[in-house]
Parts: structure tokens; C-alpha cells; sequence
């Protein structure tokens, strides 16, 4: 049985004789892996956007901001 390591080695063997040197670099660079971490920056930008939600509700509430003539209000319940 083909170990999918030699599987691997073949399929990229078959792009780079097909595509070329320089067409199956452009094909392997979507594939990026990223850097960063995901979890830490989602839960960072939740918690900015619930303090924008609690700030523009704050505002709202002393008067500061009027809904134009003619708006839908959306209506968003914070879980905290």
C-alpha cells in the first residue's frame, strides 16, 4: 500500500512537471498557513465590539444620539 507520504510526493512531483517551477509555486502559495492565533483575536474583537454596543446604548440613553427620522432600531441584547 502507498503510504500517503509517497502519495504526496508524487501529486506534487505531477503539478511542479505540469504546472512548472514558477506556476506551481504561484498554485502552493494559496495554501498558506497563516500565523496568529484565531481564538485570541476573535475574543478581542468581540470584547471591543460589546464596549462600542455599551457605549453607543450609554449615549443613546442620556440623549446623545437620535435615531434619524424614518430609522429601523435594531434592538441587541448583550449576553454580559
Amino acid at each position: 500500500m502507498t503510504t500517503l507520504h509517497e502519495i504526496n510526493q508524487k501529486a506534487r512531483q505531477a503539478l511542479l512537471t505540469t504546472l512548472g517551477p514558477v506556476d506551481y509555486t504561484r498554485y502552493q502559495q494559496q495554501f498558506s498557513q497563516g500565523a496568529g492565533d484565531y481564538t485570541a483575536e476573535r475574543q478581542q474583537r468581540t470584547a471591543t465590539t460589546t464596549e462600542v454596543i455599551q457605549q453607543v446604548s450609554a449615549l443613546k440613553a442620556a440623549g446623545h444620539l437620535v435615531s434619524p427620522p424614518n430609522a429601523t432600531v435594531l434592538i441587541v441584547e448583550s449576553n454580559s
